[in-house]
């Protein structure tokens, strides 16, 4: 749901990204992949945290969820899982 220019802060701090971050303004995304929060009065249409790695071919490959547990991602490890992937997926020359 954020902005494009959110997302490009954001890898930036990370010091860049082998990936796009898709921005969900308009929050359609949101609702099409059921993450949409209605169940607490202020975050209504908010976005629950999720981070996807989706392949070249439009796949979902790998999901975090927040939980109680682990309010925020490990960022070394969706950074891997994404190179992974993108090796795995790489395009043959």
């Amino acid at each position: 749901m954020d902005s494009v220019f959110s997302h490009e802060a954001f890898a930036k701090e990370l010091g860049g990204l082998p990936f796009e971050l898709i921005a969900d303004f308009e929050r359609t995304m949101v609702t099409d992949y059921g993450v949409r929060r209605d169940d607490v009065a202020g975050y209504a249409g908010m976005a629950k945290r999720v981070v996807y790695v989706i392949d070249r071919t439009g796949t979902v490959r790998w999901v975090w969820e927040r939980s109680r547990e682990q309010p925020l991602p490990d960022y070394d490890l969706v950074l891997e899982e994404a190179r992974k992937i993108a090796e795995e997926t790489e395009a043959p020359a």
